[in-house]
């Protein structure tokens, strides 16, 4: 089985509690107002990847890592693939599992009837991104998005969850810089003028 993947970052330390593996999901089709991942959205890009062949590459590397998290793009618009892969994490490996999703939890429960993202899922942030509603926040985008701890299938809304408040960075070999979390406001603009100052020319798009 294939899943359509824009990029894996890893070590990040934002977006879940400790070290983890994240995973951008190619694809969705929710087109937040604002949304800092526009370049995701369209579901023919990213890459192909064999699902089977990624949970192995972190299998080997699943003793050095607190979690997995998945966002995007929209993870449950590849929901066949993201349960297979969360089926996998949980049932193989001790990591925790941390997913960001544009819809919300009764939309969820609604559009997969199963459920059975809540049994693989330990934490859901979820809700539309909303700009006028932005959220100074390292957890969530805007003020509007809820953070649920699942313990056995049930959903429970925790207020106190927090993240470690630093940026994780990634440069290729292509020279591409690759930032991983959610911005306050103003930081965008300020983390642009600091990399103007070194010669960087960042856009965010």
């Amino acid at each position: 089985m294939d899943w359509q993947i824009n990029k894996i970052q890893y070590p990040i330390y934002n977006l879940g509690q400790g070290k983890r593996i994240g995973i951008w999901v190619q694809g969705c089709s929710l087109m937040c107002t604002g949304c800092i991942n526009q370049t995701i959205r369209d579901k023919n890009g990213g890459k192909s990847i064999d699902l089977r062949e990624l949970f192995n590459w972190i299998v080997l590397k699943s003793e050095a890592f607190d979690g997995i998290t998945i966002t995007g793009g929209e993870p449950f618009e590849q929901y066949e693939q993201l349960i297979a892969f969360l089926h996998l994490i949980k049932t193989k490996t001790n990591l925790n599992v941390c997913c960001y999703t544009g819809y919300y939890l009764h939309e969820l429960y609604g559009l997969h009837k199963d459920k059975l993202f809540s049994h693989y899922v330990d934490y859901l942030i979820d809700g539309r991104y909303v700009i006028k509603y932005h959220e100074d926040d390292n957890t969530k985008g805007s003020t509007n998005q809820s953070v649920y701890r699942f313990i056995n299938r049930i959903p429970y809304y925790d207020e106190t969850f927090a993240f470690d408040n630093k940026w994780s960075l990634k440069v290729t070999p292509e020279s591409k810089i690759y930032m991983a979390g959610i911005p306050r406001s103003g930081e965008i603009e300020k983390i642009c003028s600091d990399l103007k100052e070194q010669g960087v020319h960042k856009i965010f798009r």
